[in-house]
């Protein structure tokens, strides 16, 4: 990797360097992004950075950067172009990737997916920022927090099992498909038929190979973020969109057991795939950020969800108290959740928790979540339970 750094301009309340990185030459074709780094006005440490990955790089990057960077006083640094496109005539986003699983499966060359040289630019990115921080600042940096949504959200999760000591925390959004063969089958079971935002996939015959070839399911296990769970001992903010069309809306109990702690969950309510309520969004990040620089431990959820014969009861605890604390649910007649409207009621203190029981609906289908909210100094951290859905 190389790179050539700009000089700092002010921008705000605080400042910006831009940095161009060229991250590998990839298949002859030479990856260049963009490195934004947004130092904001007041720093709680210099040693952790975070690490946002995104697309195609847009005017907005810098504000975003800089509105993060305010929330969790840490330098925040944005990486564009990942993956760099459109390549191979014109691809570009989900049908670009399903084109190169197509010529792994093809070919058997395990260098053909793209997620890896997207995660290989995310590592590029950390090198240069840990080498411009000692000769810019003179410090050795601790490590990062990482975090990216949707395509650089996966390309999040890899990049902490590719570098699990330098990733000191993560915060991959709106990626719910861990454990791939088992969210394959249950969409099927859930929907009756494959996610059509995974129409990419599914019509050149992708998720039919996962499951029936050995090369096919070789790929499934390589770019499936659960085969590297043993690595994610980090703290770990998963974010969700109650209403992502991509995903059934309760994906994550599927694999959320087996992701280690440290963890919490945010399931940003009312929102889809483009997590449309930006300032829980970006609160909770600033939040879990400054926590995991700090050295502070997450809140720790405990909730139960037993099911009865006239519904289900739900139950909450939490290791230290919350400011508030909200039940969401939402109606289906059919189990698709993709436009629902999610009501939130008060979550009624039981002991040394919170406890409140759901009736099942005659016609229909009900999902809910419990949130919490926590407040300290600085921006509140909302953390949710995963979904769960209630039938007939």
């Amino acid at each position: 990797a190389s790179w050539e750094v700009g000089t700092p301009r002010p921008f705000g309340s605080g400042e910006i360097l831009s940095i161009r990185l060229r991250s590998q030459t990839w298949r002859g074709i030479p990856w260049k992004h963009w490195l934004l780094l947004c130092t904001p006005a007041k720093l709680l440490v210099e040693d952790v950075l975070v690490l946002f990955i995104s697309g195609d790089a847009s005017p907005g990057d810098a504000f975003l950067g800089l509105s993060l960077a305010a929330r969790a006083r840490l330098r925040v640094a944005m990486l564009s172009d990942v993956p760099v496109q459109p390549l191979f005539e014109g691809l570009r986003e989900d049908a670009l990737i399903a084109y190169t699983f197509e010529r792994y499966l093809e070919e058997g060359d395990p260098d053909w997916p793209l997620l890896f040289p997207m995660t290989r630019a995310a590592l590029a990115a950390m090198e240069a920022l840990e080498e411009v921080a000692r000769g810019l600042w003179g410090i050795e940096l601790r490590g990062f927090l990482v975090a990216g949504a949707s395509k650089q959200g996966w390309t999040t999760y890899l990049a902490a099992a590719a570098a699990p000591a330098r990733v000191l925390g993560m915060a991959p959004m709106v990626f719910d498909i861990l454990d791939m063969p088992v969210q394959i089958a249950h969409q099927r079971e859930f929907w009756g038929e494959l996610s059509p935002m995974i129409r990419d996939y599914s019509q050149r015959g992708l998720t039919e190979a996962f499951e029936r070839t050995p090369r096919g399911a070789r790929l499934a296990w390589l770019v499936d973020p659960y085969s590297y769970r043993y690595a994610y001992t980090m703290p770990k903010l998963i974010v969700l969109g109650s209403n992502d069309p991509y995903w059934p809306v309760d994906a994550l109990n599927f694999y959320w057991h087996g992701l280690p702690d440290p963890k919490a969950a945010l399931v940003v309510p009312n929102s889809g795939h483009g997590l449309d309520d930006r300032t829980r969004v970006l609160d909770s990040l600033g939040a879990f950020c400054r926590l995991v620089a700090g050295g502070e431990p997450l809140p720790r959820l405990e909730s139960s969800f037993v099911p009865g014969e006239a519904g289900l009861r739900i139950h909450l605890q939490a290791d230290r108290p919350p400011a508030e604390t909200r039940l969401w649910t939402a109606h289906s007649q059919n189990r698709n959740f993709r436009d629902v409207r999610w009501e939130s009621n008060p979550l009624p203190p039981a002991g040394a928790g919170w406890e409140v029981s759901l009736t099942r609906s005659e016609s229909g289908y009900i999902a809910c979540f419990a949130e919490l909210v926590f407040q300290w100094a600085g921006p509140p951290l909302h953390l949710t339970t995963p979904v769960r859905v209630l039938g007939p």
